[in-house]
């Protein structure tokens, strides 16, 4: 099996020439790639091993793709051995999709993977992230509180729905609601019928996405503690308070192993500090305290269990604010995401609810 991985920088290095030209770059010597046109019009390639072993792709080419319309153009009848997409400008969602359905694809930015078994092949270049080309529009980014909004609420409620439920169930302007919504399904992240109804949402996929924009340093204001008698005691102050939510891996319940940092949302963290006598720290803190982006944080809360007395339960964040911050946090935040997202999946009817119609 012949792999070559390269990074390819934003030049134009693929973007002009052909399908075959591009590939005859990539293989090494002894290899052939023979374009010729089909009988219904679509470009050909034979891709031919020094032992004489063949496979043929076909070139589908494309002046725009979308997440979207990935679905769509792989479940199309394949003639060959394989397809070729070939596009312009791959975004790494749709590069992502198209992966996970193992069809190769190449773009004018260098972004490249193409997948042959036999005779085995694995060609894979990076090129951009980001369209060259791109005409600025409204909504680029999931950056700022509105568009939290709209994510957290399309991963809290289950659908259906359509914008105006979710708008109310969210609080979020009808507007602002539109122009997420339209780059969700976009990005094939939501998926929505003939009467625009939200049908499905990509949980998980839109966390990740939302992340993109979002950090739970960044995003909030973050002030750090050290309670020198650890979590208990933390948790002990903590649920006098009238108003917080627990985040991060004590909201996690241990999805890796025990938390060794309390990271808690308050509406004044330098006024809990000082009232719950938290020493500040810029080095062995045991406790983060959070000035919420959004209010939203406090919204669709869980109560879980603390410690071995069945009685003693914390306020906790939404499972899917708890996941974007331990995407975002440091050490092993990330891993215990990947964890607490895999139990997710199996209780969806235990934290997702109705919107309020």
């Amino acid at each position: 099996m012949f792999r070559m991985v390269r990074n390819i920088e934003l030049n134009g290095t693929v973007g002009g020439r052909s399908a075959a030209d591009a590939l005859r770059r990539r293989l090494p010597a002894g290899w052939t790639v023979e374009p010729r046109t089909g009988s219904d019009g679509n470009d050909l390639l034979t891709l031919r091993s020094p032992d004489g072993r063949s496979a043929k792709l076909t070139v589908v080419s494309r002046k725009r793709v979308l997440p979207r319309d990935i679905a769509h153009l792989v479940a199309q009848p394949e003639r060959s051995q394989g397809r070729l997409l070939k596009v312009p400008f791959l975004s790494p969602r749709a590069r992502d999709l198209l992966a996970r359905a193992n069809t190769s694809y190449m773009d004018d930015t260098g972004n490249l993977r193409v997948v042959v078994s036999d005779p085995a092949v694995f060609l894979e270049g990076r090129g951009a992230d980001r369209d060259p080309q791109k005409q600025p529009r409204p909504l680029r980014s999931l950056k700022g509180t509105a568009a939290a909004r709209v994510v957290r609420a399309l991963c809290d409620f289950l659908p259906p729905y359509g914008v105006r439920t979710l708008a109310e169930s969210s609080s979020t302007p009808l507007g602002t609601i539109s122009r997420v919504v339209t780059l969700l399904e976009e990005e094939a992240l939501i998926t929505r019928d003939e009467k625009k109804q939200i049908t499905a949402v990509e949980w998980p996929a839109l966390i990740e996405r939302w992340v993109a924009d979002y950090s739970v340093t960044r995003s909030n204001v973050m002030r750090s503690y050290l309670e020198p008698r650890g979590l208990g005691a933390v948790v002990s102050k903590i649920v006098k308070l009238s108003r917080y939510a627990f985040t991060g891996s004590l909201a996690a319940q241990g999805a890796v192993a025990p938390a060794r940092l309390a990271m808690i949302y308050v509406d004044d963290a330098e006024r809990v500090a000082r009232d719950l006598q938290f020493t500040p720290t810029d080095a062995g803190a045991n406790v983060w305290l959070l000035e919420p982006f959004d209010n939203v944080v406090f919204e669709r809360t869980q109560s879980l269990p603390f410690g071995p007395e069945p009685q003693t339960s914390i306020v906790a964040a939404s499972p899917s604010q708890v996941v974007a911050d331990l995407m975002t946090s440091p050490g092993r935040g990330p891993q215990e995401a990947d964890a607490l997202v895999e139990r997710m999946k199996g209780t969806e009817h235990a934290w997702r609810r109705k919107p309020r119609p």
